[in-house]
């Protein structure tokens, strides 16, 4: 009988944490916050710009849709984490997860209700719910229901084109990425957005099957991962990480390359568009695969780059607070009852802004956990999942090394 699991499970240590994911998640930040406030300007200026943009175009075929949806992909690893450690604690690690993941629902609804509606913290913590019933599965079982998730995600919109051709009168679909969120009008005090925000969420909840599909297929990714042990011994695991890139590299390149000839060809062969169309909306899926295998890459291949790698593992460590931190400091900056930037401001000045936060956040977090072990967003959801902590957030010793 393991006497541990008479008491709360306990948060990971920082011995244990596997660094090559904090990377990973540093990282999805970096690429989250572009995207987001390219995004909110977008939205504020009415999705107005210029087709020959280039460096808007840059971050909309490099960025969008990979990052939030690697980030889904890193919470089912979290998921596999979580579970494992409790089931060795506790005597119901469900329960400890549906705890954990209702506060993270209550952190999301916050988030939506006095910050920003572009919050994924609420559609991660519902989704999550149907993870609990694949835990146990067996990994061939969980691979199944991956393949399966993802010929129906590739095929959907084949059958949507074919639909469309049949049925001449069915009506267009909107482009759902585009519509105008009202919270973001200019002319809204901080007030008056708080209502606008939840109306604008109860449109995008509407419309938002295909990235609670999407989500929960990279969650289930996640875990097969961590139950084939890819993590584990990455070093031991070179050529299945070699494999995976070189799959996934390919992957990236066919949907990428259908975007861009998608728009070089001309509008009138609506077959060709509607082909390249489909394609990139798989762009997600392969972006986010391929820029994680190609960060396992250069970790296990190029060991001089591991330390400029671990630049990235501070905000990775620190990635609830530095989300949340992102939106605040973005909404902020960028909508009117803030400095209202977005209205004046175009691609070159959104991509500063970005990169200018991602480098507070990466300083912030760096100097907060010099004296404490985890950020204070994470020191909260510990605290409010197990229910009882001893001490107060950990100050690191200053002999402490980050590595294990």
């Amino acid at each position: 009988m393991n006497v541990q699991k008479a008491g709360h499970g306990q948060p990971m240590s920082l011995r244990e944490r596997v660094h090559f994911l904090d990377i990973v998640r540093g990282f999805a930040m970096l690429g989250i916050i572009m995207v987001n406030y390219f995004l909110i300007v977008d939205s504020v200026k009415g999705f107005e710009a210029a087709s020959d943009d280039v460096l808007h175009n840059l971050v909309s075929w490099f960025a969008e849709g990979k990052f939030v949806t690697l980030f889904s992909f890193l919470f089912g690893v979290g998921f596999m984490i979580f579970m494992d450690r409790a089931a060795q604690r506790v005597e119901n690690p469900n329960k400890l997860f549906a705890r954990r993941i209702t506060i993270l629902l209550g952190f999301g609804i916050l988030h939506i209700t006095l910050v920003w509606v572009g919050d994924i913290l609420a559609f991660y913590a519902v989704t999550g719910f149907l993870l609990l019933a694949f835990y146990k599965r067996t990994p061939k079982t969980m691979l199944r229901w991956i393949i399966a998730l993802i010929v129906i995600q590739f095929l959907t919109p084949v059958f949507t084109m074919l639909y469309n051709a049949i049925n001449t009168a069915a009506p267009e679909m909107s482009n759902v990425s585009e519509f105008l969120l009202d919270s973001h009008n200019s002319s809204l005090t901080y007030l008056e957005s708080i209502g606008s925000r939840w109306a604008d969420m109860g449109t995008m909840v509407a419309s938002s099957f295909s990235t609670v599909y999407s989500m929960f297929l990279m969650f289930l990714l996640g875990m097969y991962f961590v139950k084939m042990g890819f993590f584990k011994d990455m070093e031991a695991k070179k050529h299945i990480w070699k494999r995976i890139w070189i799959m996934s590299t390919i992957a990236f390149l066919i949907t990428q390359s259908s975007m861009l000839l998608g728009m070089l060809t001309p509008s009138e062969n609506m077959l060709w568009v509607e082909n390249s169309s489909f394609l990139g909306q798989n762009g997600g899926l392969t972006g986010s695969m391929f820029y994680m295998s190609t960060l396992a890459m250069l970790f296990l291949h190029v060991p001089r780059l591991q330390g400029v790698l671990m630049i990235f593992t501070k905000v990775g460590r620190m990635s609830l607070t530095c989300y949340l931190l992102h939106s605040i400091i973005g909404t902020m900056l960028l909508l009117g009852y803030g400095f209202g930037l977005a209205d004046h401001i175009q691609s070159a000045g959104t991509f500063m802004t970005g990169l200018a936060v991602y480098v507070v956040l990466m300083i912030f977090s760096t100097l907060w956990l010099k004296r404490f072990t985890y950020g204070p967003m994470e020191f909260i959801w510990r605290k409010l999942t197990y229910g009882k902590v001893n001490e107060r957030p950990k100050m690191v010793p200053m002999i402490s090394k980050w590595r294990s």
